[in-house]
C-alpha cells in the first residue's frame, strides 16, 4: 500500500472519528438551543394570552355594568311613561271639568243678562208715563 493513501485514509478515519464524536454534543447544543427558542416562544404566547384574559375579564366587568345601567334606563323609561301617562289622563280630566265649568259660569252669564235685560225693561215700562 501507498503511504500517502494511508496517510489520507488516517486523516479519514480520525476526521470521521472526530465528527462521530462531536455529532452527539453538536445535536444536544442545537436541541438545546432549540428549546430556548421554544421557551422564549411560549413565554410570548403566554404573556399574551394573560393580557387576553384580562381583557376579556374587563371587558366582562364592564358589560355587566352596562347591562346593569341598561336595566336602570328601561325600568326608569318604564316608570317615566306611566308618570306622563298618568299625568296626561289627569290634565284631561281637570280640562274637562275646566270646561264644564266654563260652561256653566256661561250659562249662568247668560241668565244674569237675560235678567240684567228683563229689569231693564221692565224699568223702563215702569217709567213710561201712561
Amino acid at each position: 500500500m501507498n503511504p500517502e493513501k494511508i496517510a489520507n485514509n488516517t486523516i479519514i478515519l480520525a476526521i470521521a472519528r472526530l465528527s462521530m464524536v462531536l455529532s452527539l454534543p453538536a445535536i444536544g447544543l442545537i436541541f438545546w438551543l432549540y428549546t430556548g427558542w421554544q421557551e422564549d416562544k411560549l413565554n410570548d404566547i403566554r404573556t399574551q394570552v394573560t393580557i387576553a384574559q384580562n381583557s376579556a375579564t374587563a371587558a366582562s366587568d364592564k358589560a355587566t355594568g352596562v347591562s346593569d345601567r341598561l336595566i336602570a334606563v328601561e325600568t326608569k323609561q318604564v316608570q317615566d311613561a306611566a308618570a306622563g301617562a298618568r299625568f296626561q289622563s289627569e290634565m284631561l280630566a281637570r280640562m274637562d271639568r275646566m270646561q264644564d265649568a266654563l260652561v256653566g259660569l256661561s250659562n249662568s252669564v247668560s241668565a244674569l243678562t237675560a235678567t240684567v235685560q228683563a229689569l231693564a225693561e221692565n224699568q223702563r215700562e215702569d217709567r213710561r208715563p201712561p
